[in-house]
């Protein structure tokens, strides 16, 4: 009995030992935890409200970000409508920095941490083209869950959250917008799709129950034409072709399917489907010059058939006595 007693004894002598250290650390702060206390921002003076214009230098070409009014262009790809998400992290990380953890002071050390030309530059400047922040963002490390950074300014070297070369450079994704239609898809009232196979019309009856016309009539399968609305309303572009004042290249004079969702205030969105090259199929908006591409998994969830958007038929029940 006093065996089990002391055990007892023992295993609540432990709890209340780590209880003591887990709740008032009598060790002391550790020497990170004391850095973070004490850590201050790598630019002080930065406001993300005041910057206007953000240019990033890299090895495969320098993009120019401008703010007009309220929204950003992409100055380097004649003012095209620019990511905004993508800039807005970018400038909630400049202003995130810290000194919180140094790993060299040694410029001969750049190059190894690529916070040097091998790297990616970013400049941040207000209206006035004042830097507001200048910094090279390196690899990332060993880890790969933060980077190195380095102002501009010093030799100090830095390791920052995340993966910043993908916030700070978009490669060939570019920084333009990528969406191709953003409206709600409970505005839909029709829905036209034409392929070569066939052309399909569905409608939004007054019961709020969606009907295909053509090329039967017959009720639709909601949960299809749901899945298509979702799609079609929020797309986004896999990427950008090169402008061509000729469509005929990429299929796009005469496009082989086309898909038009007409709105409740009357207005339209048409997208032409045109020529598929490694995968993914030109496609181009009826109001807009701007060529995508999106792949063809991307496509097919757009362009249905017929038998898919069609309501199943129920099961005709069988009477027993």
């Amino acid at each position: 009995m006093k065996t089990k007693q002391l055990l007892i004894l023992g295993c609540i002598l432990v709890i209340l030992v780590i209880v003591v250290l887990v709740f008032e650390n009598p060790f002391g702060k550790s020497e990170y935890e004391k850095k973070v206390e004490t850590a201050t921002p790598l630019f002080p003076d930065f406001d993300k409200e005041q910057v206007t214009k953000i240019e990033i230098i890299a090895t495969d070409g320098t993009a120019t970000l401008v703010k007009q009014e309220s929204s950003w262009v992409v100055a380097s790809m004649d003012n095209y409508p620019a990511d905004s998400e993508g800039i807005a992290e970018l400038l909630t990380k400049v202003g995130e920095f810290k000194n919180t953890q140094r790993v060299s002071n040694n410029p001969e050390k750049q190059a190894e941490f690529e916070v040097d030309s091998t790297g990616v530059e970013a400049k941040l400047m207000d209206g006035n083209d004042k830097l507001l922040a200048h910094l090279f963002v390196g690899k990332t490390t060993p880890g790969f869950l933060s980077s190195y950074v380095r102002p501009a300014d010093a030799n100090d070297v830095y390791v920052a959250q995340g993966y910043l070369q993908s916030v700070f450079n978009k490669g060939t994704r570019t920084w333009k917008d990528r969406t191709i239609f953003d409206f709600n898809k409970g505005n839909v009232t029709e829905l036209n799709i034409s392929s070569p196979e066939e052309t399909i019309e569905l409608r939004l009856d007054a019961n709020g129950t969606w009907q295909m016309l053509k090329p039967e009539a017959s009720a639709a399968n909601t949960t299809e034409v749901d899945n298509l609305l979702t799609t079609l309303s929020a797309l986004n572009t896999d990427d950008f072709a090169e402008a061509q004042d000729d469509l005929t290249a990429y299929g796009l004079d005469t496009p082989q399917s086309v898909i038009s969702a007409v709105l409740n205030d009357g207005t339209t969105a048409t997208l032409y489907i045109g020529k598929e090259v490694e995968g993914k199929l030109y496609i181009k908006r009826d109001d807009k010059e701007t060529v995508f591409r999106l792949f063809k998994s991307n496509v097919d969830r757009l362009i249905k058939k017929s038998d898919t958007l069609k309501a199943e038929n129920p099961v005709p029940t069988v009477e027993t006595e």
